[in-house]
């Protein structure tokens, strides 16, 4: 969660302490940092993990496709020739669509 509130810190401009509380009632702005979320929340777990397991982190492989390198950083290790399996990555990103679309219809997100 400490990686999370950091994070207002590399966009000021877009933080409601400094830049007002309206600053989220446009949509575009919303959608920004939604994208910038979902792309720097990977490497923030992946720093997590490490940190519990006592390794050093591997950097983001941006060729990569978003569960590709999530596992790349997970277990990428030292070897930046490392390509996670295929079929995990899909499968990866199937549970990520899954649980995103669970939380949606979830009873307590009824109106």
């Amino acid at each position: 969660l400490t990686g999370i509130c950091a994070l207002s810190t590399c966009h000021p401009e877009q933080n409601p302490a400094l830049a007002g509380q309206n600053i989220y009632k446009s949509r575009e702005v919303q959608d920004k940092q939604i994208v910038r979320l979902l792309g720097k929340i990977p490497t923030l777990a992946a720093i997590a993990y490490h940190k519990s397991t006592g390794r050093k982190a591997q950097h983001p492989n941006q060729r990569l496709s978003y569960a590709e390198n999530f596992m790349f950083m997970l277990d990428g290790g030292y070897n930046p020739a490392y390509k996670p399996n295929p079929r995990l990555a899909r499968a990866l990103d199937i549970l990520f669509i899954l649980h995103a679309e669970h939380e949606m219809n979830c009873s307590t997100a009824a109106v």
